[in-house]
């Protein structure tokens, strides 16, 4: 049964947060510079391995949380009112569209870990969920802190599932993107509670360079779609010439 709020405080509505914008365009930032590391690693410009060096992996989880969190501080402040179900399916059916592009890309580029559920297809599937809890942000809150207390006890893990779909489904057991649904749905539902309460009411200063940042937030998914494609083909062509 879903807890019913009673006597929240409301937070007044606009048709963007600064402050989203600017937490969504340092996170398209990093992972521009994380890609642009990676490829590095790649094609051995620089030794490094964003896989297992436990500062890249900490990098990575960093970048992954923010993005999420303005997934459900963004949701919260589009459909905790009300749920416009043509503005969610159309949103949802594009990043379903790009999620399936960077599949078939992917097949391309690493034909042995091709991505299956990167973190486009991850929120992809959390935002009908983030939609529907922006409603009950208590709600939304003890099940994201429930999961993450389950998954580092280890109650609650996607492996089982992961498992059975590498030997039935024939995916790789080597991806370049997952982004488990367990335990990343908790950064998803906490992040609405945080704009819910008005947690993350950090006031940034308006300047060229918090700007900047706020406006690439603004368009963070042709970003992401655009900037690996391009900082690899460079790379490719500069080590070939």
């Amino acid at each position: 049964m879903l807890i019913k709020q009673h006597d929240e405080p409301q937070i007044k509505h606009k048709k963007r947060i600064f402050e989203v914008d600017l937490l969504r365009g340092s996170a398209i930032v990093l992972m521009v510079i994380f890609h642009f590391c990676y490829n590095l690693a790649v094609f051995d410009w620089w030794d490094i391995n964003t896989s297992k060096q436990l500062e890249w992996q900490v990098f990575r989880r960093v970048i992954v949380s923010g993005f999420l969190l303005a997934v459900g501080m963004s949701s919260y402040l589009a459909y905790s009112q009300q749920i416009n179900w043509f503005k969610l399916t159309k949103s949802t059916g594009k990043l379903i569209a790009v999620a399936w592009l960077i599949t078939v890309g992917s097949i391309f580029m690493y034909p042995n870990a091709w991505i299956y559920f990167g973190i486009i297809h991850f929120i992809a599937v959390a935002l009908p969920i983030a939609a529907v809890f922006s409603r009950f942000p208590n709600t939304a809150l003890l099940l994201g802190v429930s999961c993450l207390i389950s998954y580092q006890m280890g109650w609650l893990s996607m492996k089982p599932i992961w498992v059975w779909s590498v030997y039935h489904l024939n995916i790789p057991t080597k991806t370049m993107d997952l982004a488990s649904f367990i335990p990343w749905i908790a950064s998803v539902l906490i992040g609405i509670y945080l704009m819910h309460k008005s947690l993350f009411n950090l006031k940034a200063k308006n300047n060229k360079f918090t700007n900047t940042l706020a406006r690439l937030g603004q368009h963070s998914l042709a970003i992401y779609i655009l900037h690996q494609p391009i900082m690899y083909g460079i790379m490719f062509a500069i080590t070939m010439a």
